[in-house]
């Protein structure tokens, strides 16, 4: 009789055009003991009730002194069958209480998310929370060990108190590698400590931030975003992708002499985003007083402006010249962005002044606002830093373009327009070649 049901679901024929379809209206536990008995086919038509059973969550209430191990059981119970999707939840959630409510999910292999998101987040309490992984201890699930391996781990709108839950609960982990913490409101000071495997970590919009120290020895990407604080790197020696988006400080006076650890943190890097913003007010000041500082491992560099007007123009030459290394520059111009007014003229403050991108192979120009003002500034790169590197356009609802230059003859008596302040003519022709930034999202 069941089987019969199935049938009609996979093979359209049999069914008539005015049958309602009354299969995707039974309850989850029903579905799953009939997509149990015969498999669907994903190209079939009724593939589609299996995806809608996985993305609806279970929703089971339990005591709070049951929930490490009940994620536990769920996370190990997705793997290891042969229909995985049908036989086992991909997401449950979990009441322990109107202001505790765990979304558990495992979106891909040895992938496991916690979302707090569902439970009260109103006047979040500020904490600190100290979060420790890759611990030498093995899980226990239901009284004997088993492997936990978990290699990405992304941990949404954590409070006060989901943060002990959180840290009981990855002492059973081995071998995370990859860290996501995002929407935290409340969070006011992170440590991470993760001293083996872990490689990856990202912070996004916790919006109460003001310090972060990271003590992981084989941390390779870190990608922050949300508002300016403190950053202090231990132990940290093979870092080589860095994303820093910082939003922009709250308050005038920034106190410069707090970053100098992020920038020492920073110096071996091949792949970095950093705001316009960020070198005028900080990394700039800083780097004033050190004679030899160079990023001379730099490859890829996203610089993000508010403008490319002359002084932001100097700011990102300013920074360039301690770039000897960088092969590839992407610019991003967006006015939503911070910018503060500008006073005096950065170069002044910079001593170290030799050094060029004399490896530069190409540029990527992304949100200026007309022709003449690229080509304006690609000559005085050109100028500053004796390159020619190829220079790619992006300009919203346009192809991708590359520009040729050629040689302009001026004729004498004659008064410059402003385009005719050009050395050269240009012609943009359409780019084949995607050179997508790893920081592109």
């Amino acid at each position: 009789m069941v089987i019969g049901v199935v049938v009609a679901v996979i093979d359209p024929a049999m069914q008539s055009e005015t049958d309602e379809d009354y299969i995707s209206k039974l309850p989850d536990d029903a579905l799953r003991k009939i997509l149990l008995i015969h498999p669907l086919d994903p190209g079939s038509k009724a593939a589609a009730l299996v995806t809608g059973l996985a993305d609806r969550p279970w929703v089971k209430t339990i005591t709070s002194q049951d929930i490490v191990i009940e994620i536990i059981d769920f996370y190990l119970s997705y793997y290891g069958k042969e229909y995985p999707l049908i036989e086992a939840p991909r997401k449950i959630e979990f009441h322990l209480s109107k202001d505790l409510i765990i979304t558990t999910s495992t979106p891909s292999y040895k992938n496991l998310t916690l979302d707090f998101s569902k439970g009260n987040q109103e006047f979040p309490t500020q904490f600190g929370w100290k979060i420790v992984i890759n611990t030498n201890t093995m899980p226990m699930r239901r009284g004997y060990s088993c492997p936990m391996f978990v290699k990405t781990l992304k941990l949404t709108s954590l409070n006060h108190l989901s943060c002990k839950l959180v840290s009981s609960l990855i002492k059973n982990f081995r071998y995370v590698e990859n860290l996501i913490i995002e929407e935290c409101h409340g969070l006011r000071s992170l440590r991470v400590e993760g001293r083996v495997k872990l490689k990856s970590l990202s912070v996004v919009n916790c919006v109460d931030l003001g310090s972060v120290c990271v003590n992981a020895y084989e941390l390779k990407s870190l990608r922050y975003s949300g508002p300016l604080c403190s950053f202090d790197l231990v132990n940290v020696k093979y870092l080589k992708d860095v994303k820093l988006d910082f939003k922009g400080p709250l308050f005038n006076q920034v106190n410069h002499l707090l970053y100098d650890p992020l920038l020492r943190g920073i110096q071996g890097v091949k792949t970095l985003t950093l705001h316009g913003w960020m070198f005028k007010e900080i990394f700039g000041p800083l780097l004033s007083s050190k004679q030899y500082f160079k990023f001379s491992k730099l490859q890829d560099l996203w610089w993000i402006d508010s403008s490319m007007e002359d002084r932001d123009i100097n700011s990102l030459f300013g920074f360039l010249r301690f770039c000897t290394s960088l092969e590839r520059l992407f610019i991003s111009i967006d006015s939503r962005h911070y910018s503060k007014p500008y006073v005096g003229e950065l170069e002044s403050t910079i001593k170290v002044r030799k050094g060029r991108p004399h490896k530069l192979q190409i540029v990527k120009m992304e949100g200026f606002d007309n022709d003449v003002d690229i080509m304006l500034f690609i000559e005085h790169m050109m100028d500053v830093f004796k390159v020619e590197p190829r220079f790619v356009v992006k300009r919203k609802g346009m192809q991708d373009r590359c520009l040729l230059k050629i040689r302009k003859h001026h004729p004498h008596g004659k008064a410059a327009s402003e385009s005719d302040k050009l050395k050269f003519t240009y012609k943009f022709v359409e780019e084949v070649e995607d050179d997508k930034h790893p920081h592109m999202p």
